[in-house]
């Protein structure tokens, strides 16, 4: 074999091994071993170059959009009692607007909490659920004080006791509400952000 052959030969298998080396190393840190002056070997790996990695997709996730949902569900289902056109506040109806604010607390529980870009929202409905939990010992005061048709004796502590804690009661319901509200607001304007 003429010799300009063997050369050409020479470095094209050279050649090859360094793709292959170069290649094979990519993505993977390089560990390299030195001796020390004490004869004794220390191993060193080399810094990463690859960039970390988003861990926030661009867009909503349906775990994100599941979530939202169950919010205003959640908000749907405490008004729900509310929502009539007369209320006949009997003690039975004060135990269930009581009952219907401490779903707030049992649903969150539930549905856990969201993702990091929902955290915003998340935080609002904690307030409003602290809100309805507090509305709904009102409630349970106003139906202990509270014969089985909701009335008590007029001038009576009881009246008194009653009245606070119904006002209590109504109140939560209205600003519990609004910070359900704004928590579904706040869920859409991320929407709205991420596309």
């Amino acid at each position: 074999m003429p010799a300009t052959i063997r050369h050409s030969a020479a470095r094209l298998a050279l050649g090859f091994l360094l793709v292959m080396l170069v290649g094979g190393c990519a993505g993977h840190s390089a560990t390299s071993t030195a001796a020390s002056p004490s004869g004794t070997t220390s191993t060193t790996a080399a810094p990463s170059t690859t960039a970390p990695a988003t861990t926030v997709p661009p867009t909503m996730t349906a775990e994100e959009l599941v979530w939202l949902n169950a919010i205003s569900k959640l908000h749907t289902t405490i008004d729900k009692p509310f929502n009539v056109g007369n209320l006949n506040m009997t003690r039975a109806k004060m135990v269930e607007l009581g009952n219907a604010f401490r779903t707030c607390s049992r649903e969150l529980a539930r549905i856990g909490a969201p993702s990091d870009r929902l955290q915003p929202v998340y935080v609002i409905v904690q307030e409003a659920c602290r809100i309805y939990d507090k509305g709904a010992k009102c409630f349970a005061t106003a139906a202990r004080v509270s014969d089985a048709s909701g009335a008590v004796v007029a001038g009576s502590p009881e009246e008194r006791t009653q009245k606070q804690a119904m006002d209590c009661g109504f109140a939560a319901q209205g600003d519990g509400g609004n910070r359900l509200a704004d928590a579904e607001a706040k869920g859409q304007e991320i929407k709205a952000a991420v596309g």
